[in-house]
């Protein structure tokens, strides 16, 4: 901790900050604490209260536009005009402080050029969730070149990593033309790209969660290696205990891993914290740990529970999200298992009426010209 409050004194006295660096670093835990326990309003709370009492601190509006894309993402799958438009504003606040404080001193700390890239980074990735290619690439760009020019400026500056890591290990797991091209604009290596990423989970101070994060992603969707995720995610949950989205990425890893026994008995546990109140625990996450519930019978072969809590899912009131669509998906799946083909690919089509979210069109399409067959066996633990 001495070192952490060390290091955001560092920066606070190169920004021309004289207010007491150890509420900095007060606000930024809470903040940080808020949003990975979905506390949105705390965290939103915490970082307006540090752009209010230090001005001049560019992790405040970062912060703000990191917490708004969260609830953007977490909460309503991208899509609640409100917040899309506080999100965007949060970005040009930053945007517009870090380019006055980087012309009046060139940022030799590197914290400003990080937190500019990084507001940057997330309307890129926005840009991209709307179909606006070239300005994601645009603004992708100019992220990844912030961000670099904030390591060279201070190699201790540990967060910045994690976008130029990002970046490099996309570019060498695309198809091979586009990895040339891809390549020829922003270089390196998977390995470069994992190695940069884990020394911001390692040592960085605003970052280190959603570079831990961000492993845990590749590890179970591209690397195809769940037992490295689950430890990486279970540290992470260590971090935040009272977490419900920690404790529900450790359930989509187990349902990678086909560990059904854990499976169940993780969903149960995330619904009994529900169920008692837990802190943060919230009742609207119920759905979502019964679809997990329901993929561990599933998995089982208790096929005629799993259909029934499928169902409880979709038959909640309406809530467009990706868990009721998931759920649609996999009952049909259910259905195709237990014989009743009509029914499942009544279930699909209901999926592709939806808005398509991770792909589940192409997923549902696939369903409807082929039935699902049975689960893959078991994966040995590690």
């Amino acid at each position: 901790m001495k070192r952490l409050v060390l290091a955001v004194a560092l920066i606070a006295g190169a920004l021309g900050l004289r207010a007491d660096e150890a509420e900095i670093d007060v606000l930024i835990d809470r903040g940080l604490s808020a949003m990975y326990n979905l506390d949105y309003a705390r965290s939103r709370a915490a970082f307006d209260e540090l752009s209010t009492r230090f001005p001049r601190n560019p992790i405040g509006p970062y912060g703000r536009a990191t917490i708004l894309w969260w609830e953007l993402t977490n909460e309503y799958d991208e899509q609640n005009d409100t917040l899309e438009k506080q999100f965007l504003a949060a970005v040009d606040d930053t945007v517009r402080l870090t380019r006055a404080l980087a012309k009046e001193d060139g940022d030799p700390t590197g914290v400003v050029r990080l937190c500019w890239g990084g507001a940057l980074g997330l309307k890129g990735r926005w840009d991209a969730i709307g179909g606006h290619w070239l300005a994601a690439y645009r603004a992708g760009k100019q992220a990844f070149n912030l961000q670099s020019a904030a390591i060279k400026a201070n190699p201790a500056m540990y967060d910045a990593y994690l976008g130029p890591g990002v970046f490099h290990y996309m570019v060498a797991t695309l198809p091979a033309a586009a990895k040339v091209i891809g390549r020829m604009m922003f270089g390196g290596s998977k390995e470069q790209g994992l190695q940069e990423i884990r020394l911001t989970m390692d040592k960085g101070r605003f970052a280190s969660t959603a570079a831990r994060l961000f492993l845990v992603n590749l590890y179970v969707n591209t690397e195809k290696d769940p037992a490295t995720a689950l430890t990486l995610l279970r540290a992470g949950r260590a971090q935040y205990p009272e977490s419900p989205f920690f404790h529900y990425v450790e359930l989509l890893i187990l349902e990678e891993a086909r560990d059904w026994p854990a499976l169940e008995t993780g969903a149960k546990d995330y619904l009994a914290k529900i169920e008692a109140g837990a802190p943060h625990y919230l009742p609207r996450f119920q759905h979502m740990g019964l679809f997990a519930l329901a993929n561990a019978h599933r998995g089982a072969g208790r096929l005629e529970d799993a259909r029934a809590l499928y169902g409880r899912v979709v038959d909640r009131p309406a809530r467009d999200d990706r868990w009721v669509s998931l759920a649609y998906l996999n009952r049909g799946k259910t259905f195709d298992l237990l014989g009743r083909r009509e029914e499942a690919l009544a279930d699909y089509r209901t999926v592709l009426k939806r808005r398509d979210v991770w792909q589940l069109h192409d997923k549902a399409k696939d369903l409807v010209r082929r039935p699902f067959s049975a689960e893959p066996p078991a994966r040995p633990r590690r």
